[in-house]
């Protein structure tokens, strides 16, 4: 076994650089642009049709429609009813 002493300073560098590097890492994660299908968010958020049609008829959730497709980008919307659901 080897052992290795390292004083408090340099640990806490360490650890900062540490957490610094981890929460880029999510930034850059939740700003990546994920575009699923209608039918896709409806099983990941357990909606159906219908209320999907309404969250886009209010304005809830982003949506990019070209030529009558609609996707949808999967981590703004959960960005959004995060913070909808924060408050």
């Amino acid at each position: 076994m080897i052992q290795v002493q390292i004083d408090q300073s340099a640990l806490e560098a360490i650890i900062n650089t540490a957490v610094d590097r981890a929460v880029t890492a999510e930034r850059e994660k939740q700003h990546e642009v994920m575009l699923i299908t209608g039918d896709e968010l409806c099983a990941k958020f357990g909606i159906t049709r219908v209320t999907l049609q309404k969250w886009r008829d209010r304005k809830e959730i982003p949506y990019i429609q070209i030529d009558g497709t609609i996707r949808y980008d999967f981590n703004k919307i959960i960005q959004l009813k995060e913070t909808k659901r924060k408050r």
